[in-house]
């Protein structure tokens, strides 16, 4: 993935680190395939390829129906994050991976699931539907990662 903004210093791919707050929390960056990262401080381990919701104060979280329901900021984790890291987690574009729980349908509505950071296309009372995220293929019965488009990620509770 390849920065197009002017800004110095980016590097989406590079591993999360404690000791490398190179830019200010809440930073945006564009990179090819309209995509867009957000630069953030990791509040817990975040798997690669996790969905996280990220507070006002620019902390990412692996998603769950609470964060969601919260209204935070929605994006994906491209890379492994370990707690207090600081790194970029995408927000918006193509070609962008998540993590789903299996047997989850392409090109339909997906929603929290009860494994945080993993979305699902299983809807029910208790969990929060996330609009602005779709599936490009869909994903068979174990839980994997597939290839999304992301349109600016939003909890529809919002």
């Amino acid at each position: 993935m390849t920065v197009t903004s002017g800004l110095l210093g980016v590097n989406i791919a590079e591993t999360p680190s404690t000791n490398a707050r190179g830019h200010a929390l809440g930073t945006r960056v564009m990179a090819t395939d309209g995509q867009e990262y957000l630069y953030v401080l990791a509040g817990s381990a975040i798997t690669q390829y996790n969905v996280v919701g990220v507070d006002e104060n620019y902390n990412a979280y692996p998603i769950t129906t609470a964060i969601a329901g919260d209204g935070w900021t929605i994006g994906a984790a491209q890379v492994a994050f370990a707690s207090g890291d600081y790194g970029w987690v995408c927000t918006k574009g193509s070609n962008v991976s998540i993590t789903v729980l299996g047997a989850c349908a392409a090109d339909v509505a997906l929603y929290t699931s009860a494994t945080a950071g993993k979305l699902d296309d299983t809807a029910t009372t208790s969990l929060v539907k996330i609009e602005g995220i779709v599936l490009v293929a869909a994903a068979a019965t174990a839980a994997s990662t597939r290839e999304c488009i992301m349109t600016s990620p939003r909890s529809a509770t919002f």
